[in-house]
């Protein structure tokens, strides 16, 4: 077993706090690695203040650091919250891209699907509608302003990160379910 895959897999079983980093996208998320492959990882994350924020599946080639026991993690990590998603997280299968997809959608209702190479701060928030291997359609939920409910179709490959269950997603489903 390589270092990484070691460490990971300590890190997991153990149940540490971390904080993982894709420079090239300018990031960091903490949490908790739930699950590991050599192509995926998925975070149970949490913000600066404690409160869970939903996961995250990273594709493992655009992290670039992993930390933890440090004093700002051992400090966010003294108040976080609790939450009800344990189940929804365990149902989640990160074996491929559709594998993902398909169970994220299904334990969450919705996905929130970034496409970083093409803008750093692009993702689409909403329902899958149809995808096969190479392209995926989107009933998106518009902002909490417009709560437009258009459709997008893009290419798989695109696809850089995948995140369910945040703050802001909950909130923006509340606001859409209100409307109908």
């Amino acid at each position: 077993m390589d270092i990484a895959s070691k460490n990971l897999k300590k890190l997991q079983t153990e149940k540490s706090f971390v904080d993982i980093f894709t420079d090239l996208f300018n990031e960091s998320f903490y949490g908790f690695i739930r699950q590991f492959n050599d192509h995926f990882l998925l975070l149970e994350h949490y913000n600066d203040d404690g409160l869970f924020n939903g996961i995250v599946v990273f594709k493992r080639e655009d992290i670039t650091r992993i930390k933890w026991a440090n004093n700002d993690l051992t400090s966010v990590y003294k108040i976080i919250n609790k939450h009800d998603q344990e189940k929804n997280i365990e149902s989640l299968k990160i074996d491929s891209i559709e594998a993902i997809l398909k169970s994220v959608n299904k334990a969450f209702k919705h996905v929130n699907l970034h496409i970083q190479n093409i803008d750093n701060g692009m993702c689409i928030i909403g329902e899958i509608e149809e995808m096969d291997a190479e392209s995926i359609v989107i009933k998106e939920f518009g902002t909490r302003s417009t709560l437009d409910r258009g459709r997008i179709l893009f290419a798989m490959e695109d696809i850089t990160r995948i995140d369910a269950g945040g703050l802001y997603e909950n909130g923006l489903l509340k606001v859409h379910k209100k409307k109908n």
